[in-house]
């Protein structure tokens, strides 16, 4: 049987003790965690990426992880409930795919890295988010977060993101050398050659800056 995965909602307060008995039990439980940038310390930290929610992954059907619950409830105080959709795991396919994406072996999502573009758009050169950053939606640089166009639990998902000047980058070797030749095939491939109505000349246009300035319009 395939792993499925399962997400178990608790009271926080007891998220800890109950991940670590389920873990005892054989299953492969977790916290996802999150991993950013502390002002008082200024060093890299980790918390909770959903406060309350275990997730757990398992060869264990549906009905074999209601069953194991339901045989275990005098263990697991701090259980609100388990989120499922008419029988089958919360997590869509689409769900599962980000979660083993964003997250390391450990389960957290670790510090992204990158630059903001001409355009300020978030460039990442380094970290999970290099996966997906066409799915940025905004950019919070003074509390170093990337809130994304995807959502858990009706809330936009945020991943940890360092924005740096890019030879700053490339010094902390967050950066590679292969991303210099993408990044001007792709201001190449941005470029429209159109013929001037007056002088019958072409004239190179840059899409991105027209879009830009349409967008200030």
């Amino acid at each position: 049987m395939s792993e499925q995965w399962y997400i178990l909602f608790t009271q926080s307060e007891r998220q800890s003790q109950l991940c670590g008995f389920l873990c005892r039990e054989g299953l492969h439980a977790f916290v996802p965690m999150l991993e950013y940038y502390r002002r008082d310390c200024k060093a890299l930290a980790e918390k909770p990426m959903f406060p309350g929610y275990i997730f757990i992954k398992s060869e264990k059907s549906q009905e074999q992880f209601d069953e194991f619950l339901f045989s275990n409830k005098d263990k697991t105080w701090g259980l609100i409930r388990q989120l499922k959709n008419e029988g089958t795991s919360a997590l869509t396919d689409t769900e599962k795919m980000f979660f083993e994406t964003i997250l390391d072996e450990q389960g957290s999502a670790r510090m992204s890295y990158g630059y903001l573009n001409p355009h300020k758009k978030a460039v990442i050169t380094h970290g999970p988010l290099r996966a997906y950053e066409n799915l940025i939606s905004k950019v919070n640089k003074n509390d170093g977060y990337a809130y994304l166009n995807f959502q858990f639990m009706d809330k936009p998902v945020k991943v940890g993101l360092t924005l740096m000047q890019k030879q700053e980058l490339k010094a902390k070797k967050l950066y590679d050398e292969d991303m210099d030749a993408a990044e001007l095939h792709n201001s190449e491939e941005k470029k429209l050659v159109v013929q001037d109505e007056h002088t019958s000349e072409d004239v190179e246009i840059d899409l991105n800056d027209l879009i830009s300035k349409m967008t200030q319009l």
